[in-house]
Parts: C-alpha cells; sequence; structure tokens
C-alpha cells in the first residue's frame, strides 16, 4: 500500500508489534529483557510517590522531572509495564500527528515514513523506554522554531527529562536565539527550584551522571571490544545499570571521547553565535549535535537511536535539509543496535566474531553519521547543491519563502 492509508496502516502494524513483544505476547528472543527498564521505573515511581528521588539507587540517574512521568506510567494500567508503554505510546502518537501535519503541507510524506519504519529498526525498547519522552519534546522544539519563546519552553522541559535536549538550543537562528535562551532558562530554574522544595535529592543525578564509567557498547568502547576479539582479556563490570569496561585506560578513554564532544559541540555553538549556520536547517544542526551527544557519550544504549529517529523524521520535512544520505546511514546503525540487544550482546561481551562485527558495524556506521552530519551543516551554501526557492510552512502552515536546496 502507498500514499496515506500505507502509512496509516503501517504506524498502527509496527506499534502493534512493539506492544505486544515486551508484553510478552509475541515471540522475541530474550523478550523479556526488553521490559525489565518498565519495573525499575515502577520501583522508582513508588519512591518518589513517598516524597523524595532514589538518591540512594546508583541506577538513578534523570534530571527531576522525568520521576513525574515514572509516576503516571506507572499507575495507569494495573499492571506498571503496560501503564508506562501505553504512556509512551501517547508521546509517540503525538511525535507522528504533529509530522502527519506538517508533512501534509508539504505533499511529500517522506518524513512520517522514515519515523514510521525508524521506530521498527530501532525495536521494541523504542516504547519501553524512556527515551521517546524527550525525544517529544526536542521534536516540538524544531517544530515551533519559528516561535522562539515556545521552543525555549519546549527544549527546557525536555532538558529537565533528559540533558541532551539542551544542545539543540544551538539549532535556533542567531537572533531568535536570546529569546529562547530566556525562555528556557525561566522553566529550568522555576522548575527545578520548585521540585528542589518539592524532594531532596533533584540534582543527585549530575554527580551519578559524573561517576559512570566507559560502557561496553559506547564508542569509546569499541577498541577494548575488538581486542578482546583478539585475545585481550577483557572484564567488565555492571554498575549504574550498564556493563562497564573494567580495563586500563578506561576511564581515560572515556574522558578523551566525552572532551571531543564537549569541544564539537563547542565549535557549533561558536558558529552559531558568529552567524555562520544561518544558512543551514534547524534541523539539521539538531540532528549533528544529537549525533554528537551519542558519539561522545560514555554510554550508547540502543534506545539512543529514538533521539536520532525523531530529529531525522524532522529533517525530512524541509526542503532545504542535507541530512537525506546521512539518515541512510543510521538505519543500520539502530538495526545492529537491536540486534545485538538482547539477541547477540552475549556474544558481543565474549568476543565472538557475530557479535562482535555487528557491533564494529554499528559503531562505524554511527561515527560515519556523526562525522558527515557535521561536515555538511559548515559547508557553505554554494557547496552542497544548486540552490532554488521553495515554499516552507511555519509552525502553523502559512506560506513562507525559502531558500532551499535540493
Amino acid at each position: 500500500m502507498r500514499g496515506m492509508p500505507g502509512l496509516l496502516v503501517s504506524y498502527v502494524v509496527t506499534r502493534a508489534l512493539l506492544i505486544l513483544i515486551p508484553l510478552g505476547l509475541m515471540f522475541y528472543p530474550g523478550g523479556i529483557l526488553i521490559s525489565n527498564d518498565t519495573h525499575l521505573y515502577w520501583t522508582w515511581s513508588e519512591v518518589i510517590l513517598s516524597g523524595h528521588y532514589p538518591v540512594a539507587d546508583p541506577m538513578w540517574q534523570y534530571p527531576p522531572l522525568a520521576g513525574f512521568v515514572f509516576v503516571v506510567g506507572a499507575h495507569l494500567a494495573a499492571d506498571p509495564s503496560l501503564g508506562f508503554i501505553i504512556l509512551a505510546l501517547f508521546a509517540d502518537l503525538i511525535i507522528f500527528g504533529w509530522l502527519l501535519l506538517r508533512a501534509r503541507k508539504t505533499s511529500s510524506l517522506l518524513s512520517p515514513w522514515a519515523y514510521v519504519l525508524g521506530a521498527a529498526a530501532v525495536g521494541p525498547v523504542f516504547l519501553t523506554r524512556f527515551d521517546i519522552f524527550p525525544t517529544l519534546f526536542a521534536v516540538a522544539a524544531l517544530l515551533l522554531l519559528s516561535k522562539p519563546l515556545r521552543a525555549g519552553l519546549m527544549l527546557g522541559i525536555g532538558a529537565l527529562l533528559k540533558v541532551w535536549p539542551a544542545f539543540i538550543l544551538a539549532a535556533l537562528p542567531r537572533k531568535k536565539l536570546p529569546v529562547a535562551l530566556a525562555s528556557f532558562f525561566a522553566i529550568v530554574i522555576s522548575a527545578s527550584v520548585l521540585l528542589t522544595f518539592w524532594g531532596p535529592g533533584s540534582g543527585s543525578f549530575l554527580a551519578e551522571q559524573g561517576e559512570r564509567g566507559l560502557q561496553i557498547e559506547s564508542v569509546g568502547g569499541i577498541p577494548y571490544v575488538f581486542a578482546n576479539a583478539f585475545g585481550y582479556d577483557m572484564s567488565t563490570i555492571f554498575r549504574y545499570g550498564s556493563m562497564e569496561i573494567d580495563a586500563t585506560g578506561a576511564g581515560l578513554v572515556a574522558s578523551a571521547v566525552a572532551l571531543s564532544g564537549f569541544v564539537a559541540l563547542a565549535v557549533i555553538g561558536f558558529a552559531r553565535l558568529r552567524g555562520r549556520l544561518e544558512h543551514v536547517a534547524g534541523a539539521d544542526v539538531a540532528f549533528a549535535i544529537t549525533l554528537i551527544s551519542i558519539a561522545s557519550s560514555r554510554v550508547f544504549s540502543p534506545q539512543y537511536m529514538v533521539w536520532v529517529v525523531g530529529i531525522a523524521a524532522v529533517c525530512l520535512l524541509d526542503p532545504r535539509t542535507r541530512m537525506r544520505p546521512i539518515i541512510w546511514l543510521c538505519v543500520p546503525a539502530a538495526i545492529f543496535g537491536q540486534l545485538i540487544y538482547p539477541f547477540y550482546y552475549g556474544s558481543m561481551m565474549e568476543g565472538a566474531v557475530l557479535g562482535v562485527s555487528m557491533q564494529v558495524a554499528r559503531i562505524g556506521f554511527l561515527l560515519a553519521a556523526t562525522i558527515w552530519a557535521t561536515m555538511r551543516i559548515f559547508q557553505p551554501a554554494t557547496e552542497v547543491d544548486p540552490v532554488t526557492e521553495e515554499p516552507l510552512d511555519d509552525e502553523f502552515g502559512a506560506p513562507v519563502r525559502v531558500i532551499a536546496s535540493k
């Protein structure tokens, strides 16, 4: 099926699969691991309802507003897992509906199609992990770039759920950045103060995040994973909710990778302030920032690709986007992530050829996409593609004129 009917049917089918698998209603090897985090969210929700954050739990590493999402999700249904999935599906439906509304005004359904199929590539963790919620607010901000006050508000809420949406502020045009920053800090500061009064430990996640080591799935972990396949005795330890590499130099590698990410983000921020990114679509800048955030993180869980799917879908709404070929590189990265967890996770840890090969390919596609996306946003307009004038709708569909590159 093609067109709108095919898109809607595909959305229903893919989401049905993403719900049935974690609920144990459809065969999926290792599927029981998919819903583990939903039970953890329920445990945290009970602690939060008692009046404080779960600071004694080393796995608690979320900004304060995230706790209230866990509370709502855990109590939407008798089964906490089902309740969280229902709430996640609601967030997912908002993203899909908004993308569909905007796509219909551009006469192309590529964006919502990419979102629907991208979720299938990520797999069941799409609706059983928290990442869909900050992605919702990041997507909302990008769809509201013409309204900097609202965009800053959306990014502020996103940052209170998970820090990375804050970096997307650099996607706003320079003239609109002051208003967006004011809105962003207003919501972040006011909400943080209120949440601090509500319960102790609201800022504890910062210290816990800083103490994390190098996760085996991360970009920095790939030399150890590769060496393990050739006889290196790689030791791992379960800390902060993930398998971390316990080996000589792992901490230094993690710090070096993180530093490279901060430098790259600082360069993008400086370029924005100097007005050197004004010719680039805002979503393209956000896409590069998101990839850099993931590639330089000490952790690269498969659900991080939820961020990429959402931002990529927004890129495809804009005829100016330079990210079309780069988005294709992210598809195999997401698929390999789903195959590794939970199918071949043990194979990767043991240094078996299949598991290690998949992880090397996964990291390779991510790094290629990150480097290419970063290079593309810094290319002058004359070096990209022939430029033509294309109509592009603003927030509510009012026609505007933009300079677009095909």
